[in-house]
């Protein structure tokens, strides 16, 4: 795969192939096709071709966007591993309640194949599980990458936040995903409060707009 053409710093072509399999039809990313934009995703691959991170931590993702865009970094870096932890939920599925709009995706394709499209399959370890399961697993991991898009909830996005936060190396980021979205469905979406309570906490904050909006905070 080439992101970078000849005429231009962008490859359209590969660039639309990459959003119909990642993103699919859904745009919380500020996305435009047309243009090969990959919104949201040009901020992540930068900050991990800068940091150099050995691992990188991935949470909630419909169809592996953030997880791929993530791992193509780690790849062009030679090196560096994403951890994806996802719970698997289906919002058609009456037992999966927290399922912010989840489709069982991760219960019902391979892996390596959904990735090995891409040549990303070496660079993503997938974790089918709740956070509360994942952070009971990882007492000294560490990450210098971490994206929260799981459990929008208010108590679901305080429990990742505060739970993988010390887990951050110095210097690293955390990114908070739709910090603008106010309504989800028969689910309602606490991100929002989350973000505006514990952005005044920090120096080195960011928000960047959007419909969904992107909360960027430096551990320094």
């Amino acid at each position: 795969m080439k992101f970078f053409g000849r005429k231009s710093l962008i490859n359209l072509q590969e660039i639309n192939k990459f959003i119909d399999l990642y993103a699919r039809k859904d745009n919380w990313h500020n996305i435009d096709k047309r243009t090969g934009n990959l919104g949201y995703a040009w901020i992540h691959y930068s900050l991990i071709r800068i940091l150099q991170p050995k691992r990188v931590l991935v949470i909630g993702s419909q169809f592996g966007y953030i997880p791929a865009i993530c791992a193509i970094a780690c790849r062009d870096n030679g090196k560096g591993i994403v951890d994806f932890v996802d719970a698997g939920y289906d919002y058609r599925n009456p037992d999966d309640k927290a399922h912010w709009g989840g489709k069982g995706f991760w219960k019902k394709n391979i892996v390596k194949k959904h990735f090995g499209k891409f040549g990303l399959e070496k660079y993503i370890i997938l974790h089918i599980m709740t956070t509360q399961e994942f952070s009971k697993k990882i007492s000294d991991r560490k990450w210098n990458y971490i994206y929260l898009d799981g459990d929008h909830s208010y108590k679901g996005i305080a429990f990742d936040f505060e739970s993988f936060w010390p887990h951050l190396e110095k210097n690293g980021f955390v990114c908070l995903h739709d910090i603008y979205t106010r309504d989800f469905g028969d689910l309602e979406c606490g991100v929002n409060k989350f973000w505006k309570k514990i952005k005044k906490k920090f120096s080195y904050s960011i928000e960047l707009g959007g419909n969904c909006g992107l909360g960027i905070i430096q551990k320094i």
